[in-house]
């Protein structure tokens, strides 16, 4: 029976437009401050190879561990970390090119594709043999077979993973980037590969754009261009991804069809319409350019608002065996672009 004190409370009523913005307005100035002192940050030397994106998550870490974070404040970083995020990801389709595909040539596109499809799989089969969580699991395999946090942050949205996910996946993915870097910089002469050899496996198999130039430059500008290009090869291969993981997401794989949920989700949509009319040239490059710098800052606001929300306890819980399963699965990731390099006679 509902009480007469229940019964009595005014129905609530529902907020004006400006109303929710004005709440959100704090944690999304906060989100904001942070993405731009991130990528001050990102330019110093010890950060550059990380990225601003992995730097604000670690700044929004540190901050909510030591400070936490006041309830003024959770509307609007929430909102950065959903929204905001889904939106620069449509942006990003500025940063694709479809024509790369033509350029880099069949060996170099199929080792991509087979780096992509291969990763996925195989990742996803050792993540299961360590006992990494399913979507967790999905998260290391897209960031480490394609192109790092953006991969992980655009596939997060897509299998509606949890924030505590995303994170450790973009943190994960910065961490074994930047060990790749220092790996095959140092012991890539060992390997067995010509100069154009080692670029094409650093741009094969690095998580990150900046981490692939730090290694590929350090072997003369040719080498630098060429691992650069078979990255964005890979970068632009996200677009098939996202939409395969459009499909397939969601409870025991099933596609749901709905103009809210479609099988393929709206910021997907918005991704490769976006990406299409630049690769048509429809977008000018000045307008290329500003959307490509505003997708990244948009990505790197939602970043620090994930750290923000993220708690240390997380990172303790998901335990070690995370860490072992992305570097065993990046480890196999390496081996296998180097056995296609040589299979495939790629000069």
């Amino acid at each position: 029976m509902t009480s007469p004190l229940a019964a009595s409370e005014p129905a609530p009523v529902a907020s004006s437009p400006g109303s929710v913005w004005r709440r959100r307005l704090p944690g999304l100035s906060l989100a904001a401050v942070l993405a731009v002192v991130s990528y001050w940050l990102a330019t110093l030397p010890g950060l550059k190879v990380v990225g601003p994106l992995t730097v604000a998550l670690l700044i929004g870490i540190a901050l909510r561990t030591a400070l936490g974070l006041p309830g003024a404040l959770v509307e609007g970083t929430r909102y950065s970390a959903r929204t905001v995020l889904r939106l620069g990801i449509v942006l990003m389709g500025a940063r694709l090119d479809f024509a790369l595909v033509a350029k880099v040539g069949p060996r170099v596109l199929l080792l991509a594709l087979a780096v992509i499809v291969g990763g996925i799989t195989g990742i996803r089969w050792v993540t299961r043999r360590f006992g990494v969580p399913e979507k967790l699991g999905t998260l290391l395999a897209v960031g480490t077979s394609i192109c790092g946090a953006s991969a992980v942050v655009a596939a997060s949205s897509v299998t509606r993973a949890e924030e505590e996910d995303t994170t450790l996946a973009v943190g994960l993915c910065g961490i074994l980037g930047t060990t790749g870097v220092l790996f095959y910089v140092f012991a890539g002469p060992l390997l067995g590969l010509s100069t154009a050899q080692l670029a094409i496996l650093s741009g094969a198999t690095l998580h990150e754009v900046a981490q692939v130039m730090a290694a590929a430059f350090t072997w003369g500008t040719a080498a630098g261009d060429l691992g650069t290009l078979v990255k964005l090869t890979r970068v632009v291969l996200l677009a098939p991804t996202l939409v395969v993981l459009g499909l397939v997401s969601g409870a025991g794989g099933k596609v749901r069809y709905s103009w809210k949920e479609p099988p393929i989700p709206w910021f997907v949509l918005g991704f490769l319409a976006v990406g299409s009319l630049g690769s048509a040239g429809v977008l000018p490059a000045a307008v290329k350019a500003e959307l490509s710098t505003a997708s990244v800052f948009l990505m790197v606001m939602a970043m620090a608002a994930m750290g923000l929300g993220t708690h240390v306890s997380m990172i303790r819980r998901a335990g070690m065996r995370v860490v072992y399963a992305g570097l065993v699965g990046f480890a196999g990731l390496a081996l296998c672009a180097w056995g296609l390099i040589q299979l495939l006679a790629i000069r």
